[in-house]
C-alpha cells in the first residue's frame, strides 16, 4: 500500500527502470495519458470480454484509453458534485439549491445579507484550473482539443467563465478570502464541514466526512445537488480510477482475472457500501442498498451525462500550475480575463513545443 499522493511517482520510477514487480496497478486518467504512449501499460482491448463491458457505459472506458486502446479498466469515478449547507439556506429563507450561476448569485446574495460567507472555490496558485474547467464547460467550452493536441480555453466561453469567477471575488464579493489558499479539495471540504461556507463543489468524500460528528459541525445539514449550468445544464469534472496491467508484468492473465473480479457487480457494490467509491457498474449504483448507504450518489447517473472528464496530458502537471498561475492572478485582479488566458495560452503553447 502506498499513499495517494506518493502513488504517480513510484510508479514512474519503477516502470523506468523496467521493474516486472507489479502485476497490477491503480491508475487514473492522467496515468494513462502519460504512462500508456510511453509503452509502460499493457492494452486491454483483447483481454477484455463483453461480460466484463455489460453494466459498463461506454463513456467510462474512454478516460482509460490512449491512441484508441484501453489501457485500464474502469473502477470508480469521483465527480464534483455541489454541496450545500440546509440550515444556512434556512436561515436566509433559501428553499432550494441554485440550478444555475445566474440563480446561484441571486442565492448568494440573500446568504451574504445574513452576514453568512456564501461559496468557495479552490483558487490556489497550482489548482485553480480546475473551477475554472467546470465554470468552462458550463459555458459550453472545452480546455483542450485532445486530437489537436492544442489548448482550447482561450475562447470566448473561457472569458465568460473566468469573468465570471472573478466578479465572484472583485464584484459581488460572495467568496470566501480563503479561496485563494485551497490548492486542493481537501482543506475546502474540511470548511464546509465546519460550517464556515454555505456552498462549494467538491468531490464525494465530502458527503461522509461532513456528516461524522467527530469531523464536522454540520451533521444531518448536508444537502447535494448536480453543479448549477450555464449554456449546458450541468457540468463537472472529475478523475476515473482504473486498474491496469504494467507492460513488465509476466503473470497477464491472472492479472486480468484479478481485474474481472474487483470489478464485478457483487465487487462493485461492497466497494460503494464499504469505501463510499462511486462504481461504474449501473446495477451496482443503483442498487437500493448502495443508494441507501450513499444518499448522495442519486444525482450522480444524471451528472455523468454531462463534460466532466479529468484534463489529461503527458505534460499535464507543467500545463496546469501554468494555467492555474494566471487563472489566480485573473480572479485577485492582477489580470484582465482576456489577459489571463491570452497569456496563459501563448505558455502552454512553448511548453508543449507548438
Amino acid at each position: 500500500m502506498v499513499n495517494f499522493t506518493e502513488q504517480h511517482d513510484k510508479l514512474a520510477t519503477a516502470f523506468a527502470g523496467g521493474s516486472t514487480e507489479y502485476d497490477i496497478v491503480h491508475v487514473r486518467d492522467d496515468f494513462v495519458a502519460e504512462f500508456a504512449p510511453k509503452g509502460f501499460l499493457t492494452p486491454l482491448d483483447d483481454l477484455i470480454t463483453e461480460d466484463m463491458k455489460a453494466n459498463i457505459s461506454e463513456s467510462y472506458f474512454t478516460p482509460m484509453m490512449n491512441g484508441g486502446q484501453i489501457y485500464g479498466f474502469p473502477r470508480y469515478l469521483w465527480p464534483w458534485q455541489f454541496y450545500y449547507n440546509k440550515a444556512l439556506f434556512a436561515e436566509a429563507g433559501i428553499e432550494n439549491p441554485p440550478a444555475t450561476w445566474t440563480e446561484f448569485n441571486a442565492v448568494a446574495e440573500k446568504l451574504k445579507a445574513k452576514g453568512i460567507t456564501p461559496y468557495a472555490e479552490p483558487w490556489g496558485e497550482t489548482f485553480s484550473y480546475t473551477p475554472f474547467i467546470v465554470h468552462l464547460r458550463s459555458e459550453g467550452g472545452e480546455f483542450w482539443d485532445e486530437e489537436q493536441d492544442l489548448p482550447t480555453f482561450n475562447s470566448p466561453e473561457g472569458v465568460r467563465a473566468l469573468q465570471f469567477m472573478a466578479d465572484m471575488n472583485l464584484k459581488d464579493k460572495i467568496i470566501s478570502p480563503q479561496s485563494v489558499q485551497y490548492d486542493s479539495t481537501a482543506p475546502l471540504a474540511d470548511a464546509f464541514a465546519q460550517g464556515t461556507i454555505a456552498m462549494m463543489m467538491n468531490a464525494p468524500h465530502t458527503y461522509p466526512l461532513a456528516n461524522n460528528p467527530e469531523t464536522s459541525k454540520i451533521t444531518g445539514q448536508v444537502g447535494v445537488a448536480l453543479v448549477p449550468g450555464a449554456e449546458l445544464k450541468t457540468a463537472s469534472y472529475a478523475e476515473t480510477g482504473g486498474l491496469a496491467i504494467p507492460a513488465g508484468s509476466k503473470n497477464k492473465e491472472q492479472a486480468m482475472e484479478y481485474i474481472k473480479f474487483v470489478t464485478s457487480t457483487e465487487q462493485e457494490k461492497a466497494m460503494a457500501i464499504g469505501i463510499g467509491r462511486i462504481p461504474v457498474d449501473n446495477v451496482a449504483l443503483q442498487d437500493a442498498e448502495v443508494q441507501e448507504a450513499n444518499p448522495h450518489f442519486a444525482s450522480v447517473a444524471e451528472q455523468m451525462e454531462y463534460p466532466y472528464g479529468m484534463f489529461k496530458h503527458e505534460k499535464a502537471a507543467a500545463i496546469s500550475t501554468e494555467v492555474s498561475r494566471h487563472i489566480s492572478a485573473a480572479v485577485a485582479g492582477r489580470e484582465t480575463p482576456e489577459e489571463a488566458l491570452k497569456a496563459a495560452e501563448a505558455n502552454v503553447l512553448k511548453i508543449i513545443g507548438k
